[in-house]
Formats: structure tokens, C-alpha cells, sequence
């Protein structure tokens, strides 16, 4: 009985439970915050770092491309113009056509008929296919890798975020009249078909735009072969065609940025200023340099450097 009395005693004496007072629950809640808050950015920055790399990797296996082409055919890859058509009768197509045998996809290469314009079948279906190795993974407007409205064709393709690079001289929107005094091209504004750079567009297949190791006097390392670029900003933006591989350094790096993603989406089609390199590397972009380097350029870097380093035998003394 005593004992009996004893325990009942104990469990009535024993203090009540409790939960998380309010305050306490929001202490909690925003230590909870403020760690989320420190870790995020850490986490961002991790991610964009293996984003970066593996664009630096596409880009270095893009320039072992071009140089295995070279040693194969003895001279760079090139873009063709064809029958000079800028619409879906064209038969002109890409440098970047060139090297898929040395990306490992010499099937799809085999499919194109190289004897039919664009239109054809065969044709649309090969501009169609996705091409991972020609894909940044920090561009995320365009995550299926193909997008509607590209040019000439106005309709869907697959797309590339690299671009080779045609030279620094540039006649049209807001830098016209951008030339170099030397040059396969000496004093010609003409950046799409004329480009002092290693590929330029070459719409009317000028045999002065072929080049090789020996052209290159500016030296392989000291001369950018391919750049980034976003193809929801451009719709010259598509891998298989002539007028959808290459960029100009003429106009500014990243130019017009800071205008954000809705405007710029909307100025796709202005091609005067954005037939040039943009990058979603936070503070500039990938451009992988001649002999396989790639190096990542700041926004902030000197117009005219920024030019020279596009030109392939300009004769400028460059520290980079």
C-alpha cells in the first residue's frame, strides 16, 4: 500500500512535458535560414564550376578537332556557301559539318548529301540532331538543344554554343567600319565573308579564306579558333549551316548583357550586334586558342586586344 502511494506520488510529481515555445521555434527557423543562405551561393558556385569545366573539356576536344582535320586534309576546316542561297535551297553548310568524323560521329557525317540543299530529307534530319559535344551546360535557355526561328530558315534546328571565330573586323550596327591594316583581308569591314580570323563566313566561297598552320603568323597560340556563344540571343545560331558557325570579335564581348535575358531574347534577329560571342560564365567567357589552350576572357578585356587576339596574322604584339 505504501508503495502503491509512493509511486502515484512520483508521477504526479513529475514536471509536465514540453514542446518548442514560439519564440524558440523561430530562432530555429531562422539559424535554419541563415545557413541556407551561406550554403546557397557555395553550392551555386560549385555547380557553375563543373559547368565550366566541362565547357572548357567541349571546347579543347572542338579545338584537337580542327587541328586533326588540318593534319588529315592539310589545312583548317571551312564554311562552304554553296550556291550562294540564303534560304532552304541552299547547299552551303558548316566547318563544323568538317570535323564531325573527328568528334566521333562520322555516322551522322555519312548521312549528310552533301549534292542536296538543306531541304532535302537527309539534310533536315542531320541539322536537326543534337550534338552534346557542341552544347554549354551553363546556357540554360536552350536545354533540349534546339530552338525555333533560326535564320534563313525560319524554322527549328539544332544549335551550337560555340562558334568559330572570323576575325575582329566588323562593318554593321554599332561598330561599323571596324577594320585591321593587315590580314588575309587588309582594311575590309567585311566580317562576315572577309574575316581576318581563322573561319569566317565565307557566303561566296573566296579561296583567300582557306587557311592553315603556316597563315597563322600571329602564332596558334596567341589566336582565338572558337568562341561561345547563346543561341537564344541569335538566330544565326544553328551548327550545321554556313551562316550559324562563326562570330565576330568586331563587335564587343558580351555586348549588351547587362540589357538581361528577356531583351536580348527579343533582339534575337539583330544580327548586326549579336553575330559576336556571349558566354553565361558568370564575368566573361571560354575561347579556346589555336594550339588546344583554353583560355577564359573577362568582360573587362581591352577592346583592340580583345580584337587582335581574333585576327590570324595581324602582326600585333600581344600580352595576354
Amino acid at each position: 500500500m505504501v508503495l502503491s502511494h509512493w509511486k502515484a506520488h512520483c508521477r504526479s510529481s513529475s514536471p509536465a512535458r514540453q514542446g518548442f515555445t514560439l519564440v524558440e521555434l523561430l530562432v530555429v527557423i531562422a539559424i535554419i535560414g541563415i545557413l541556407v543562405a551561406l550554403l546557397l551561393p557555395a553550392i551555386q558556385a560549385a555547380r557553375e564550376s563543373a559547368r565550366r569545366a566541362s565547357c572548357n573539356n567541349n571546347m579543347k576536344q572542338l579545338a584537337l578537332a580542327i587541328q586533326n582535320y588540318h593534319d588529315t586534309f592539310k589545312r583548317f576546316p571551312i564554311n562552304y556557301g554553296g550556291n550562294n542561297q540564303y534560304n532552304t535551297t541552299a547547299t552551303g553548310r558548316s566547318w563544323m559539318i568538317g570535323i564531325l568524323p573527328m568528334i566521333e560521329q562520322q555516322a551522322l557525317y555519312d548521312q549528310i548529301r552533301f549534292d542536296q540543299p538543306v531541304s532535302h530529307a537527309d539534310n533536315t534530319a542531320v541539322s536537326r540532331t543534337v550534338i552534346p559535344a557542341f552544347l554549354c551546360p551553363s546556357d540554360g535557355y536552350s536545354a533540349d538543344g534546339t530552338l525555333d526561328s533560326r535564320a534563313n530558315v525560319n524554322d527549328s534546328r539544332a544549335i551550337n554554343n560555340y562558334k568559330a571565330v572570323a576575325g575582329g573586323n566588323w562593318n554593321w550596327g554599332d561598330h561599323a567600319g571596324v577594320i585591321q591594316p593587315s590580314g588575309p583581308w587588309p582594311n575590309d569591314a567585311n566580317g562576315l565573308d572577309r574575316g581576318n580570323g581563322v573561319i569566317c563566313r565565307n557566303g561566296d566561297n573566296q579561296r583567300n579564306n582557306y587557311n592553315k598552320v603556316a597563315t597563322v603568323t600571329d602564332g596558334t597560340s596567341n589566336t582565338f579558333f572558337v568562341g561561345e556563344a547563346i543561341p537564344a540571343w541569335c538566330t544565326h545560331t544553328w551548327w550545321y549551316w554556313f551562316n550559324g558557325a562563326t562570330a565576330s570579335c568586331g563587335v564587343p564581348l558580351n555586348y549588351r548583357i547587362g540589357m538581361g535575358h528577356p531583351y536580348l531574347r527579343a533582339q534575337w534577329g539583330d544580327w548586326g550586334r549579336n553575330y559576336s560571342f556571349f558566354s553565361l560564365h558568370p564575368g566573361g567567357a571560354q575561347f579556346a586558342m589555336g594550339d588546344g589552350a583554353v583560355r577564359f576572357v573577362a568582360d573587362s578585356i581591352d577592346t583592340t586586344l580583345y580584337r587582335s587576339l581574333a585576327t590570324i596574322s595581324g602582326n600585333e604584339a600581344i600580352s595576354f
